[in-house]
């Protein structure tokens, strides 16, 4: 599995979480949704939001083991302190463990950290994932 497919089913799953929408190539997410995006959050966007970044991984050819890294950027609504770990929670409980999903042999969360508040007063943070992929689903 590449890289980017990986980063869009991990999309695609968090787009499963009451409250997230994911969408690939439709319209802009709307004030009461929170926007799930391939890479960076859009810097204009006002909104709750969460990237999704495939960053690093191992390719073991004796093993056939493949593992991928993955960031979650999670941003809160503006003004509200705890809105970054409120979004955070929910993927968690959806990441941790997911196992024989797409290609995806297991995955587990490595560590987070909050990163403060941005210039316009909304909390984030990021979670990183290690991910384990099907034999059969090798990078190429």
């Amino acid at each position: 599995m590449d890289d980017a497919t990986l980063t869009k089913l991990l999309c695609q799953i968090l787009g499963g979480v009451a409250g997230y929408t994911w969408r690939e190539n439709g319209p802009e997410y709307t004030a009461s949704e929170v926007g799930i995006y391939y890479g960076a959050i859009p810097e204009g966007n006002y909104r709750a939001a969460i990237g999704v970044r495939v960053y690093g991984g191992t390719d073991d050819n004796v093993t056939s083991l493949h593992g991928r890294r993955a960031q979650l950027r999670f941003r809160g609504g503006k003004r509200h302190r705890g809105g970054a770990d409120s979004l955070a929670h929910p993927a968690f409980l959806v990441l941790t463990g997911l196992s024989r999903t797409g290609g995806i042999s297991g995955i587990s969360r490595i560590s987070f950290d909050p990163a403060g508040a941005d210039g316009n007063g909304r909390e984030e943070r990021t979670d990183n994932y290690i991910i384990t992929l099907d034999n059969t689903e090798a990078s190429t």
